[in-house]
Formats: structure tokens, sequence, C-alpha cells
């Protein structure tokens, strides 16, 4: 198939309102950024050439924000998250507001994703069909497709994109790579590529943020190559994707947590590295790639 550093306090005010569902964020919320909010303090991590980065300092707590809804919004494409679901994520610091991605594009990254779980085999061939062509349909090598479907309705790539041009994309070769420089630009994102293994990646140097896209290297033991995109983090910095991935009943496309960084033995990297050739699939042992926004 080819295709969680010590925990943060800072939590997001229960005051955040999200008004109703799909709405965009107005210029109120940007000029309140802009007069007092502490939501610039995380920097955007950049490892050295030695494949390792410094670790973020503590984040201050963030004020109250109110989410102002554009007078007209239009109606989401699927069904996403009730505001209700929402606001509790975001209360109960299950969405942390992190990089370089405005608050509008994690919350429109987040719902977006929630559009393309199938939690049982039926569902996730139908799904890989829609998302693929009735041609390419198979759950078990959609993650590229399905990484880029998601990161198209949030906004983050072109609307015009065509998610069949990522099936069984390799980075190593021409065209492949032509590929991942037109969709991001390295005018516009930083390309950062780690050789070492994920079992043995420290996730506190370097913390993966929302809307940064993954390639993972199969690598010496591993038995397929895997493409994802991170949909949200939470305030331990425990970074999550919506994407395709083996069970014991088959391929599923379902959210799940990449990796603890206070705790190296859980998380779907854990599992993909912990027996090489394991029958669920391993990779993750030639390192990975990713693809980050810079900061505006």
């Amino acid at each position: 198939m080819k295709d969680s550093p010590p925990s943060l306090n800072a939590k997001i005010s229960p005051t955040i309102k999200y008004l109703t569902f799909g709405l965009v964020i107005g210029f109120g919320v940007a000029s309140l950024l802009l007069s007092g909010i502490g939501f610039a303090a995380l920097p955007v991590l950049a490892p050295s050439p030695t494949e390792t980065a410094s670790p973020i300092p503590t984040a201050t707590p963030f004020p109250t924000l109110t989410l102002t809804p554009s007078p007209s919004p239009s109606p989401a494409p699927q069904p996403t998250a009730t505001p209700d679901a929402l606001q509790s994520k975001i209360n109960t610091g299950q969405i942390f507001f992190f990089g370089p991605l405005s608050i509008e594009q994690q919350i429109n990254l987040y719902e977006s994703s929630l559009s393309y779980i199938a939690p049982n085999v039926q569902q996730s061939i139908f799904l890989s069909k829609e998302i693929n062509g009735l041609a390419y349909g198979n759950p078990s090598n959609t993650c590229g497709p399905l990484a880029i479907a998601i990161m198209r309705d949030a906004g983050l790539v072109s609307a015009n994109i065509n998610p069949h041009e990522f099936w069984l994309l390799n980075p190593n070769i021409r065209s492949g790579r032509d590929i991942l420089n037109r969709i991001f630009p390295p005018s516009q994102y930083d390309d950062y590529r780690f050789r070492i293994p994920l079992n043995k990646f420290n996730w506190g140097t370097f913390y993966l943020q929302p809307g940064d896209f993954l390639y993972i290297y199969h690598g010496e033991g591993g038995n397929f190559d895997h493409m994802l995109v991170v949909n949200r983090v939470d305030d331990h910095l425990r970074a999550y994707a919506v994407t395709n991935f083996d069970t014991p009943n088959g391929f599923i496309m379902d959210e799940v947590m990449l990796y603890d960084p206070a705790n190296p033995s859980t998380g779907i990297f854990h599992t993909w590295t912990e027996t090489p050739l394991a029958i669920l699939g391993a990779t993750g042992f030639g390192g990975f790639e990713v693809w980050r926004l810079r900061n505006p």
C-alpha cells in the first residue's frame, strides 16, 4: 500500500462561541488577533540541517475569543461536526489552535476531515471510489487522494485539483516530485525530510501541526509508503489524522492519533513500526517528509 514534550496547559476559553456550523470568521476576529491575541506566540518549527528542531517554548494562555459568523454562510457539502460538538472539543483541549494556519483554516480542516470517515469496510470502499474514481477506488491504497481531498475541501489547496494525481505518488521520481512542487510550491511551503525511523524519532523536538502533509517512507522492514494530512492537534500536542489503515476486518478510514510526544508507545506511528512486516502493515522505517505552509 502506498499509498505525543510536556503537557501544555494553554486552553481555549470556554466562552468561545462557535455560533453556527460552516460559518467563517469575520474581520472582527482578525482585528482582535492583531490587538493582543497570543496565538502568534507559537512559532513554526524549522529543523536544522542535522534534522533536529528546537522545542517550542511554553505557550501563554489564549485570551477570550469570539468567533463572528459571516451573514450568509454556505452550506457544507457533507455532514460535519455540530457546533456544540466542535465547541466541546475546543473547550476541552481536544482541538488546540497551533501552527501557521489561521483559526478559521484549522476549523475548516478538521470539519473537512470528518466528511471522510468511513468506519467499516463497506463504507470505506464506497468512499474511496468517490475520492479516487470507480476504477481505482480501493481503500487499501487511497491514502494520497484521501489526504489531498481533505485539504482541497478545507480550501488549503486548489479546488481544481484532482485527488487521483496523488494515487501511488512517489516523491523519488520526477513526476511525483513535480506534482508535490506544484501543489506545495517551495515559495510558500517548507519541505522537511527526516531519515530517522518513526519509532526512533523524538516528537518532543519537532511537533506536527494542523495542515502538515506527510509522506511516510516504508524503508527496510516496511511494506507500504503512506500519505496523510494532520487534521488537528490537542493541548498535549498529540497529532491526529483521518486516514486509511488496515484492521483485522479490512481497511477503513477513520481519525487516529498519530503519536503522543509524552508516550512513544502509543499512536498509529508506533503500531506501524512495532513489528516489521506486521500483518496489518509496517511503514516509517525510512523516515518521513513534511510539507508545511510558511507563516504569512
